[in-house]
């Protein structure tokens, strides 16, 4: 358990994992920027749609549109994912190309996160971390000479290949492949509760009443 106040909160956001399917599967290339990392492919991998994706019609244009509901939409909360959802598809709206390819990517997304959560609980079992978060925000402690107050670390979590970590619109985001390396991913958090501890003195980000650790 943390400190009184203290949490780490990773999850798993649904509508990026549909989002992020739908790229992959019809190939399109979104344009990269402070809000967009150069993301890596999901892992398991998203089957192609149709054929090479360059056959695949409004593709560039669909990309184009991808990167704005990313933009609009991150960090991917229950607004995010009632707006690619049918039969409305509201987040949608002046994307025609985006929205014909999540129509047809719609049934093997679903299908895909439901794999995806199954790994991600997969690690989770083999890969417990709470006792080692606890020590560790002890060790941090220490070395900053107080204890830190109140906090709330929220963390997105993505099933992409290879471990890696960003910071997208003031949000920390990890691949699920950086939280099963458990050396790596205490190794990473050390870095996320020294600055916590650092900023204001100490008063932590993200204030919240309460916390936990979980996905």
């Amino acid at each position: 358990m943390f400190s009184e106040g203290a949490g780490v909160r990773l999850s798993m956001p649904q509508a990026l994992l549909l989002a992020l399917h739908v790229r992959d599967a019809a190939g399109l290339v979104p344009p990269v920027s402070d809000l967009l990392p150069d993301l890596p492919p999901l892992a398991p991998p998203a089957a192609p749609l149709v054929g090479a994706s360059a056959e695949l019609a409004g593709a560039r244009v669909a990309g184009e549109q991808w990167a704005r509901w990313w933009a609009g939409a991150f960090p991917g909360g229950p607004q995010a994912l009632t707006s690619i959802l049918p039969p409305r598809y509201p987040g949608l709206r002046g994307m025609p190309e985006l929205r014909g390819f999540v129509e047809l990517d719609a049934d093997e997304a679903v299908a895909w996160c439901a794999r995806a959560r199954q790994v991600e609980a997969d690690v989770l079992r083999r890969v417990p971390t709470a006792l080692f978060e606890t020590n560790l925000l002890g060790e941090v402690e220490r070395e900053l000479g107080r204890r830190l107050r109140t906090f709330r670390l929220d963390v997105v979590v993505l099933p992409v290949a290879g471990a890696h970590a960003w910071e997208v619109a003031g949000v920390p985001v990890i691949s699920l492949a950086l939280r099963a390396d458990r050396g790596a991913y205490l190794a990473w958090l050390r870095e996320r509760l020294l600055a916590i501890g650092r900023l204001r003195g100490g008063s932590g980000v993200s204030g919240s009443d309460g916390g936990r650790t979980g996905v």
